[in-house]
């Protein structure tokens, strides 16, 4: 297995993390983007920038996008919520179409660390080596579903 490690500029062994991780396998690449914030001035702008950022690391250095992704987790400053779970939706709507949809996990945390962010996001994307049409199944929601907007806390 080839394994690729992206780190900023200059980190050299200052670095404790790396930026992404991209591991080569038989069929398809594998790519981890570790947490990362972006700037702007509501949750929905930095949701929207931190995608922008993911789909051209991407496209310039994975052969992918966004489309690609498998797998979102954003962390969110509990004191914003619910009000910015809305708005990272429709940062996310913006960014995605279907059936090209990922995973998503939305957690609150007391504070994001590395300034006065609202959201942190990590992602994870499966890159094909040779494309075909996504499949989709449509599932009944999971017993005990709500949504956002019907949630009563």
């Amino acid at each position: 297995m080839e394994k690729t490690v992206f780190r900023r500029e200059n980190r050299e062994d200052d670095a404790v993390a790396a930026t992404a991780v991209r591991t080569r396998h038989a069929d398809h690449d594998h790519v981890q983007l570790d947490g990362f914030v972006a700037p702007g001035e509501t949750p929905k702008e930095q949701a929207d920038r931190g995608l922008s950022f993911a789909d051209k690391f991407l496209r310039e250095y994975c052969d992918g996008s966004l489309a690609d992704v498998t797998m979102i987790r954003h962390f969110v400053r509990e004191d914003l919520l619910p009000e910015a779970e809305f708005e990272i939706g429709e940062a996310c709507r913006d960014h995605f179409e279907p059936p090209e949809l990922p995973g998503t996990v939305m957690v609150g945390v007391s504070d994001v660390v590395g300034g006065d962010h609202a959201v942190k996001m990590e992602m994870e994307a499966t890159i094909p080596h040779e494309r075909e049409e996504t499949k989709v199944v449509e599932l009944p929601p999971p017993p005990g579903y709500t949504n956002s907007a019907e949630r009563t806390e």
